[in-house]
């Protein structure tokens, strides 16, 4: 291999590490368990998610920490990375500013920095028992199902 082909070589390797390093970055694969969002999602699914709340609007599909049984978000620390967390798959149905859903709430309007969230599932524990979500609890939203 002359020179000029190493050279080529090495950009092409460190092209490719890179573009791995920011895919792993910005988008992570999660498999559904549960019930919560059925029929839309089953155990099983496979999703992809975007990190971050980049795109976040009312009826997109997000990954949020689960909340403490007890507390529900409030004293969740902020999310900082997959680890050290269960999580939850539910759709956003409400943002800052936005009337609280019927039988969400005591009514009024969504406080800043928070978003309410249900599963498609009637069933689903969400913000009905524990209230709205904190933007920081988010893990990243939707893009597409994969399987």
């Amino acid at each position: 291999m002359n020179g000029w082909m190493a050279l080529t070589a090495a950009a092409v390797a460190v092209a490719v590490l890179a573009l791995a390093w920011w895919l792993r970055r910005t988008y992570v694969a999660i498999t559904v368990a549960g019930l919560s969002m059925s029929p839309t999602l089953v155990t099983g699914d496979r999703v992809l998610i975007r990190r971050g709340a980049g795109g976040l609007r009312r009826g997109r599909i997000v990954v949020v920490a689960r909340p403490d049984r007890e507390t529900g978000w409030r004293h969740n620390p902020p999310v900082d990375g997959l680890r050290g967390t269960g999580w939850y798959i539910k759709r956003a149905v409400a943002l800052a500013g936005d009337q609280y859903p019927e039988g969400v709430g005591s009514g009024g309007t969504v406080s800043e920095g928070h978003l309410v969230l249900l599963g498609d599932n009637p069933r689903s524990f969400d913000s009905k028992q524990y209230g709205p979500c904190p933007r920081n609890q988010i893990l990243g939203v939707m893009v597409r199902r994969l399987s």
